[in-house]
């Protein structure tokens, strides 16, 4: 998979490593410590160098995904319509914070602190690419349950953990 990424300089090093990083993550949903450590001896590197721009980037996650992956903006539309109590029912109900994934793998949540842009239906949540907005704490749960109910997932619709294009990368 990796064979056609080979490094001339640091700089270059750098993106081929961040390129093999994204590939291994769009395909997989995470990269897993083996995957990082094939990366650097491939580009001939140290595992510490992959893992620092694998856990550098929030775009990347090193544990698997659920089934299901939301969203739950935090912006300000969202934040002062309370997105805060959709928060604290996801940890009350589902047993999930943020970055994490219920026991039983359906669904993994990420509260994005950057606005989703649908701020006139705020609060507002992004569920497998599909947006969920005026939601109260039922109406998240009804979400939530109609789309494990249907099945299907993030990687059905594109693969994408944060909607972004393969390229985007958000630094912490």
């Amino acid at each position: 998979m990796l064979s056609h990424i080979k490094p001339r300089d640091f700089q270059e090093a750098q993106e081929l490593i961040l390129a093999a990083l994204q590939e291994i993550n769009e395909h997989f949903g995470y990269v897993s410590l083996p995957a990082a450590e094939l990366v650097a001896e491939h580009l001939d590197t140290t595992v510490n160098r992959v893992y620092g721009l694998l856990t550098f980037y929030a775009d990347f996650r090193t544990q698997p995904r659920g089934r299901h992956f939301m969203l739950l903006c935090n912006g300000m539309s969202c934040y002062v319509m309370g997105a805060q109590r959709l928060a604290q029912e996801l940890k009350d109900r589902w047993g999930i914070e943020d970055g994490e994934t219920t026991a039983d793998g359906e669904l993994t949540v990420q509260i994005a602190n950057v606005c989703l842009g649908v701020c006139d239906k705020a609060p507002v949540v992004e569920l497998d690419h599909d947006s969920h907005g005026d939601l109260t704490v039922e109406r998240l749960n009804e979400v939530l349950q109609r789309a494990i109910a249907a099945g299907g997932g993030w990687a059905a619709h594109g693969g994408h953990e944060d909607g972004h294009g393969a390229n985007d990368h958000h630094s912490r």
